[in-house]
Parts: structure tokens; C-alpha cells; sequence
């Protein structure tokens, strides 16, 4: 008989149960992924769209779920820059992964996809600890953060050892294999345009362009530029839909499992 996957509904995280997270275990796990919600929150959707493939790849997932409004009444978009003055959201994400492993997910360096909201935490989160990420996926972010600018956190890393507590070390960074998707119809400037007096506004936040292909592009030619390996395509015919863009990134998750094998970097 062929043992079932573990499911794990959202539950709260030990060390801050407003926060939450929920996950899948393959019997027999050989590595993770981590899948980082859009604005729309919807974490248990992140799950649901890779869940097949976990299972084939016998790739365990972790879904976190950062509500609006915590720490900061009426803030929704704090996640996004990785860390504000008042929350450290890697740190959340260290502990749900800590409660995670405790029920048998996989330890060691994770795949990690995000979409829209969700893809600028993780190519922030990559910057930050790269030593943690095995392949990096992100979908349609709207705002980014770019090496050639001189911008401070989060449109720039002027500051950037200063914000993260620790030195950015580009030739880690540059050893993570990047996939960087948007929808070819995915505008968007309604939504990221940032203005001053917003609690998000950064010098230099619209800097990369105007729609989030633009944005995604700029992105694209400022890290090649570091050094870093990135696989770029605009999709057509797509817009702002998780579902167009799953399969790609599947896909490139399994060449990277493929090439390196098991857990190994």
C-alpha cells in the first residue's frame, strides 16, 4: 500500500501565532519549497497549485501566510520588503520553517517561489540569505530591488547591511538559479505606482518603470549585470494569474532538483 502525503492545515506559528502556515509532506521527502503568497493572501492556493508536483518530486511544501494589519494596523505590504522598522518577516519564515521541521519537512537549502507580493519577498529573502535558497522563482513582482541604483533598502542595496544585519554576499547570490516570469498583458500601475506619503514610499520606488513588465525587466538586466544567472520570459497572451505560470516554474524546480540532485547544492 502506498503511504499518503501529510497534509498540514494552517496553523498558527509557535513563535507568533498570528502568523501562520500550512504545508504538504511526500512520503519521503528529498527537499522543500517554499511558496510565497500574493496580496490576496491566499496560502492555501499556493499550495493547491504545486501540490501534484510536490508529489511527484516527492518535494515537501511550505506556505506561510502573512495577515494584514500584523504588526501594524492597516499595513498589508510590510511582508513584501522583507523587514520594516517594526517586524523582521525572514525571521517569521525561520520560525514556521522550525515548527515545519519538527513534523519531518526536509532541513536544508529550499526552492522558494513567490508570486506578485509574494515574488518581492523572495528575491528579497534571496538577497538576504542565499545561503538558504537552492533555486529562486519569481512571478510578476511589482516593485524591485536592484544592485546598479543608488537607492537605499528596499529599491536599492546602499543600505542593505545595515537593514539586514549583515554583509550581502553577491557571489552566494550569484550561485542561486533564477527564474523570472511575467504576463506579457500584466500592467499592474494601478497597484504599484508608490507615492510619497505612502507608508511603502522609498526614494527611487518607481525608478524600474511603469507596469510590472517593465519593472520585472529592469530587475532582470540589473542582477545579469551582478553576475547572477537568470532565465527570463514574458508570456503571452497572460496577465496577472498565478495559474499561467505554474507549470514554467514546475518545470524549472525540477531541472534544478535534476542537476544537483537530492538536497544537494
Amino acid at each position: 500500500m502506498t503511504s499518503r502525503p501529510t497534509y498540514f492545515a494552517l496553523r498558527a506559528s509557535g513563535a507568533d501565532p498570528r502568523l501562520s502556515w500550512c504545508g504538504l509532506l511526500p512520503p519521503e521527502s528529498r527537499g522543500l519549497a517554499v511558496l510565497v503568497h500574493g496580496s490576496d493572501r491566499d496560502a492555501v492556493g499556493m499550495l493547491r497549485v504545486f501540490r501534484s508536483w510536490a508529489e511527484t518530486e516527492r518535494i515537501a511544501l511550505v506556505a506561510p501566510l502573512f495577515p494584514g494589519g500584523v504588526p501594524v494596523a492597516g499595513d498589508f505590504d510590510g511582508y513584501k520588503s522583507l523587514r520594516t522598522s517594526e517586524y523582521r518577516y525572514d525571521e517569521a519564515l525561520a520560525n514556521m520553517l522550525e515548527d515545519a521541521r519538527a513534523l519531518g519537512v526536509p532541513a536544508g537549502p529550499f526552492l522558494l517561489f513567490g508570486f506578485s507580493g509574494g515574488a518581492q519577498f523572495a528575491h528579497r529573502y534571496a538577497l538576504a540569505h542565499p545561503e538558504n535558497v537552492r533555486a529562486l522563482g519569481i512571478v510578476a513582482p511589482g516593485n524591485v530591488t536592484r544592485f546598479g541604483v543608488q537607492h537605499g533598502w528596499w529599491a536599492g542595496v546602499h543600505d542593505a547591511d545595515a537593514i539586514l544585519g549583515s554583509t550581502l554576499r553577491r557571489d552566494a547570490i550569484g550561485r542561486i538559479p533564477v527564474l523570472a516570469l511575467v504576463g506579457a498583458d500584466d500592467d499592474g500601475r494601478d497597484v504599484i505606482t508608490i507615492d510619497p506619503g505612502q507608508r511603502r514610499w522609498v526614494e527611487g520606488a518607481n525608478d524600474a518603470g511603469t507596469t510590472r513588465v517593465d519593472r520585472l525587466i529592469a530587475l532582470v538586466d540589473d542582477w545579469r549585470a551582478a553576475g547572477i544567472d537568470v532565465e527570463h520570459e514574458v508570456v503571452s497572451g497572460a496577465g496577472h494569474e498565478l495559474d499561467r505560470f505554474t507549470t514554467r516554474a514546475q518545470s524549472f524546480f525540477s531541472r534544478v532538483i535534476d542537476r544537483r540532485g537530492g538536497e544537494g547544492r
